[in-house]
């Protein structure tokens, strides 16, 4: 048999009061540990011109590239102890990944870090910005760095709950021309987000102007898209048939 348990109004008032406050030494404790981490951490600062870098490799741009990224990485390590990345001012980060990428355009190092490592962070606006990040380094080179720009749809829609924005990132992804090589399924983000905004007629447009074209020559694929086609063909009608409200 249980013995019922003593509510906390039944404790004597001093324990209560001892209580309170050792929860409030705990709080303050933990205040001022944050605040004497805060006070010891080397913010990053400017990185030099590219032009200047380029300088001091004496030809080894590359190999200067990727120690400028590795020395970004173990920046929030310093004496012994990891840093929260809530202390890094992220425009100046984004100003050593872009010049990591200045050096050595031929690696993805610089884009890996924005999209696995410093997107470990609750905060929209710094999320935003390696979105940002990664969709500028897109542009200019969407061969080497497609996939990248799928993790930056993922991270989009699951992190920063934005599905309009994972879709505007995707659709990117879906209208690279042919000559830029990657799977199918990198291209299928755009009508599976579009599913997801309840937008079926446009995912079905979508793959019906695939299937219509020589762009998907592979079995499996083609075989997936007709499944896709016949589910959101499905959820369609069931949707008319049960308008909201």
């Amino acid at each position: 048999m249980r013995r019922a348990e003593r509510p906390l109004t039944g404790l004597p008032k001093i324990l209560l009061a001892g209580l309170g406050i050792f929860f409030l030494l705990q709080v303050l404790f933990h205040q001022l540990t944050l605040q004497q981490l805060a006070a010891t951490y080397r913010p990053l600062g400017q990185p030099l011109s590219s032009a200047t870098y380029r300088q001091l490799s004496m030809g080894s741009e590359q190999l200067t590239g990727y120690l400028l990224a590795i020395s970004l990485q173990l920046h929030d390590n310093q004496a012994g102890q990891h840093f929260s990345y809530r202390l890094i001012d992220y425009d100046r980060l984004i100003a050593w990944l872009d010049r990591a990428t200045e050096l050595s355009p031929g690696t993805e190092y610089p884009l890996l870090l924005a999209a696995r490592i410093y997107t470990q962070t609750g905060d929209r606006d710094r999320l935003h910005k390696l979105l940002a990040f990664i969709e500028r380094r897109f542009d200019e080179d969407p061969q080497r760095h497609w996939r990248r720009m799928t993790e930056a749809c993922l991270i989009a829609k699951h992190k920063l709950q934005d599905l309009e924005l994972a879709l505007q990132l995707a659709e990117k992804i879906a209208n690279q021309p042919a000559s830029v090589v990657m799977p199918h399924w990198a291209r299928d983000f755009r009508f599976l987000l579009l599913a997801e905004l309840n937008e079926f007629e446009s995912a079905i447009a979508v793959i019906q102007a695939l299937l219509e074209t020589d762009a998907v020559d592979d079995p499996d694929e083609r075989r997936f898209l007709l499944e896709k086609l016949s589910d959101f063909q499905q959820k369609l009608f069931e949707s008319q048939q049960n308008p909201p409200g």
